[in-house]
């Protein structure tokens, strides 16, 4: 073989290995990030465990990526570019798979009223990634101010990348209370509330009265996921949690265990996303001492 049918072969080989890589999910976890390690419990294997989550403000951290987000449709939808270095959109094939989906957009409501919904946009080859608004988060909706947080890994970096921006809808109608949470929160423990500390963070968590034990499930490959957001204003940031298996997860009465190092002190708003067959969300306000 010529020097340079063996160039051609080699160069072919890379371009089929860095092809065949780049369509493997990260759905077993440690494929892109390799902190992000496996668990077992039930048959059911977890992604995330026994990470300890930062409270982070991508604009301050000045990750090399820019969000662009904008609604449509009067506020039922919405598109999103992630702007790279080269000034341009990161294409689908650029973004790997992590928790079962390329993008997490965390949308948080400020103003009108208050609200979050966690989404998973879906891209068009231009670069748009495209996500609906669900019924329940949309009625009665009066519109105001609203944060965004996206978290994703691409596949060049093969880490964790954040960006944020800010959107808003006008004010449409006099404001209604959203949908209240199928499921309520029955007891919250931190074991301890100091800034800068490593906390270890209980929720317990029950149906309503007269409905039937609330069972936990798997939701993009953990028992729940869980985002704290401070104050639009004075404290601007989110950190985005799994659970730890630290039991009483599978109780008639579930609690979820998060573990986190506290921001500064102030007052924090702990929305947790879990599944009981649907995807529900609770409030869980939360105070961090000096």
């Amino acid at each position: 073989m010529t020097a340079r049918h063996q160039i051609w072969l080699l160069s072919a080989l890379a371009i089929g290995a860095f092809f065949g890589l780049r369509s493997l999910p990260d759905t077993q976890c440690a494929f892109l990030h390799a902190d992000h390690q496996p668990v077992i419990s039930q048959g059911v294997e977890f992604c995330g465990v026994n990470e300890e989550a930062n409270f982070y403000s991508p604009k301050a951290l000045q990750f090399p990526v820019k969000l662009e987000l904008e609604f449509t449709d009067n506020g039922k939808s919405g598109s999103l570019r992630l702007i790279g270095e080269e000034g341009r959109p990161l294409l689908p094939y650029e973004v790997a798979v992590s928790h079962t989906q390329k993008v997490h957009l965390h949308l948080r409501q400020v103003t009108g009223r208050k609200g979050y919904i966690h989404l998973h946009p879906t891209a068009s080859d231009d670069g748009t990634w495209r996500f609906e608004l669900p019924t329940g988060f949309t009625e009665g909706n009066p519109g105001g101010q609203f944060q965004a947080y996206v978290d994703f890994v691409t596949v060049r970096a093969g880490r964790v990348l954040l960006a944020e921006a800010t959107a808003s809808l006008e004010v449409r109608s006099l404001p209604k209370p959203p949908l209240p949470s199928r499921n309520e929160v029955k007891a919250v423990t931190l074991s301890t509330s100091q800034t800068g500390k490593s906390a270890l963070l209980r929720v317990t968590l029950a149906a309503p009265v007269g409905s039937p034990p609330l069972k936990l499930q798997p939701l993009m490959a953990s028992l729940g996921h869980a985002v704290l957001f401070g104050d639009a204003t004075t404290q601007p940031g989110y950190a985005h949690m799994h659970p730890s298996l630290e039991g009483g997860e599978y109780d008639a009465n579930p609690t979820l265990s998060f573990r986190l190092r506290l921001p500064k002190p102030g007052h924090y708003d702990l929305w947790l996303n879990i599944s009981d067959g649907a995807e529900d969300y609770l409030l869980v306000p939360l105070e961090v001492t000096p």
